[in-house]
C-alpha cells in the first residue's frame, strides 16, 4: 500500500505525552479565549483552525503559553533621559514654583593678615631653622651685662663711681625673710618665724598690702594668711620696698627734700600698677616694685657728691630734662646703673635689677612699659606732665584719654598713702 493510500482525516498523534495535555476544562476555556481575542483583533477563526491542523504542535506551544496570536516580540528597551533638575526645596520641602527658598549662606571674605617674616640665609645664634630652609629668628633674650660679676666686683665699682661710700645694707631679718621666700622648699611657718623677729618690718609689709595703694582684692587679716593669699614672689616684692626704704640714708643734704622724693617714688609705684592692671597686666606687681626702686640711688649719690649732683638735680627740675641725660653729660653714668650695682649687692631678683638699669630705656626689654613711662616724674610735676603721660601712653596703646586722667588723678591720695607708711 501507497503512502497516500488509505491515509484518514485524523490528525497526527501528538508528540506530548498524555500526563502534558492539559485537562478538557482547561483546553475549553483557553479556545474560547483565542476565539473572543481573534474576534477582536479582526482575524478568521477558520484560518488559524487549518493553521492548527496543519501544525499541532504550534498549537499546542500558544495553548500552554497564554496567548492566541503569533509569537510574542520582546519590546525594545528605550534609553533612560537624563532627569530633570528638581527645584530647590523651600519651607516645608515644598518644590516648584511658589516654593519658599531658603536664603542663601553669606559669602565669608578672608582677609590675609601680615605673617612673622621668615628669612633664607645664614642662621643666627638663637635661630631656628625649619624643614624647608626657612629661618626663624628667635625672640630677643634679656641680656644682663653683670652676669659672672662677684660681690666684689660690684663694691669695686660702687667705689670706682661714688668714692669711698658707706653701701646700705638689709637688715638681718630682711635679708633673712627675703632668702626664704626664694627658697622652693621653704613653708609659711619658716617664713613667720623669720619676720616675727622684726615687729617693725612685719607692721610695715601688713600695712603696705592692705593700702589702698596696693589695691587688695580682700582684706589681708594676718601675716600667714598674707602668706597664702599673696604668694611667695609678690610677698618678696614688698618686702624688699620696706627693706629698701629702711637701708637708704635718713640725712642726705640741706637742699634734697627726701619727703618730697619718696612720695615721688610712691606715686610712680601706683601709677605703674595701675596702668599695668589695663596693658599689661600680668607685669601689674613687677611694675609697682620697680616704680618704686627705680631711683633708689639718687639719695644715696646726694650723700657722695653732695653739692656737685646738687647742681645737676636742681639743673634737670628747672629746665625739665631728663636726670640721667644730664648725669652722662657730667659724670659719664647715670643713677641707673648705680641703683642695679645696690640690686646685685642686696641680690634682689634679676628681673628687679635689670627694671631698675634700664627703666629710662624706652626701647628696653628688659622691663615693663608701665615702670618705663612713669620714670620722668618728680615731686614737682603737675597737671602738664599727667598731659605728657596720657598722651605717651595713649599712643602706644590706644587707652581711652577718660581712664588714664582716673588714674592720674587717683594716684596722688594713694600715693600719699603709701609715703606715710615709711
Amino acid at each position: 500500500m501507497k503512502p497516500g493510500e488509505g491515509s484518514s482525516n485524523k490528525p497526527a498523534p501528538s508528540s506530548v505525552s498524555p500526563d502534558q495535555q492539559p485537562g478538557r476544562a482547561v483546553r475549553l476555556a483557553r479556545s474560547l479565549g483565542s476565539l473572543l481575542q481573534g474576534a477582536l483583533g479582526g482575524k478568521n477563526p477558520k484560518a488559524e483552525a487549518q493553521g492548527a491542523e496543519a501544525n499541532p504542535a504550534l498549537s499546542i506551544w500558544k495553548a500552554t503559553h497564554g496567548h492566541g496570536g503569533a509569537k510574542p516580540v520582546v519590546p525594545q528597551a528605550h534609553p533612560k533621559l537624563a532627569p530633570k533638575p528638581k527645584a530647590p526645596a523651600g519651607k516645608g520641602g515644598r518644590r516648584g514654583k511658589g516654593a519658599v527658598v531658603a536664603p542663601r549662606r553669606p559669602i565669608i571674605q578672608v582677609i590675609e593678615r601680615p605673617r612673622p617674616t621668615l628669612n633664607r640665609g645664614k642662621p643666627v645664634p638663637g635661630s631656628v631653622t625649619t624643614e624647608a630652609g626657612l629661618i626663624v629668628p628667635a625672640a630677643p633674650a634679656l641680656i644682663n651685662p653683670y652676669a659672672g660679676w662677684s660681690q666684689t666686683d660690684v663694691q669695686d665699682r660702687i667705689r670706682q663711681l661714688l668714692g669711698d661710700v658707706e653701701v646700705p645694707r638689709f637688715r638681718k631679718a630682711v635679708f633673712e625673710t627675703l632668702r626664704r621666700l626664694r627658697d622652693p622648699d621653704t613653708t609659711p611657718g619658716k617664713i613667720m618665724e623669720v619676720m616675727s623677729i622684726d615687729a617693725q618690718l612685719v607692721g610695715k609689709v601688713m600695712n603696705t598690702v592692705n593700702s589702698t595703694a596696693y589695691s587688695p582684692k580682700s582684706k589681708v587679716q594676718s601675716l600667714d594668711h598674707a602668706i597664702m593669699l599673696m604668694g611667695n614672689a609678690d610677698l618678696e616684692r614688698i618686702v624688699m620696698i620696706v627693706g629698701s626704704k629702711a637701708a637708704m640714708p635718713s640725712q642726705t643734704h640741706a637742699k634734697f627734700a627726701l619727703g618730697d622724693f619718696w612720695r615721688a617714688s610712691s606715686r610712680r609705684a601706683v601709677l605703674a600698677r595701675e596702668l599695668a592692671d589695663i596693658v599689661q597686666p600680668s607685669k601689674a606687681n613687677l611694675s609697682f616694685t620697680a616704680g618704686f626702686l627705680q631711683d633708689l640711688s639718687v639719695p644715696l649719690i646726694v650723700s657722695s657728691k653732695k653739692d656737685d649732683y646738687m647742681k645737676i638735680f636742681s639743673t634737670a627740675i628747672e629746665e625739665k630734662r631728663d636726670l640721667h641725660t644730664l648725669e652722662h653729660e657730667t659724670m659719664g653714668w647715670d643713677h641707673a646703673e648705680v641703683g642695679a650695682l645696690i640690686a646685685l649687692n642686696w641680690e634682689l631678683p634679676e628681673d628687679v635689677m635689670l627694671c631698675m638699669k634700664d627703666h629710662n630705656d624706652g626701647a628696653a626689654q628688659t622691663r615693663p612699659d608701665a615702670a618705663h613711662y612713669v620714670s620722668t616724674l618728680h615731686a614737682s610735676h603737675g597737671e602738664e606732665w599727667n598731659e605728657i603721660f596720657a598722651n605717651k601712653v595713649g599712643q602706644r596703646y590706644q587707652v581711652p584719654r577718660e581712664a588714664l586722667d582716673d588714674v592720674c588723678n587717683n594716684s596722688i591720695s594713694k600715693a600719699a598713702e603709701l609715703a606715710k607708711l615709711f
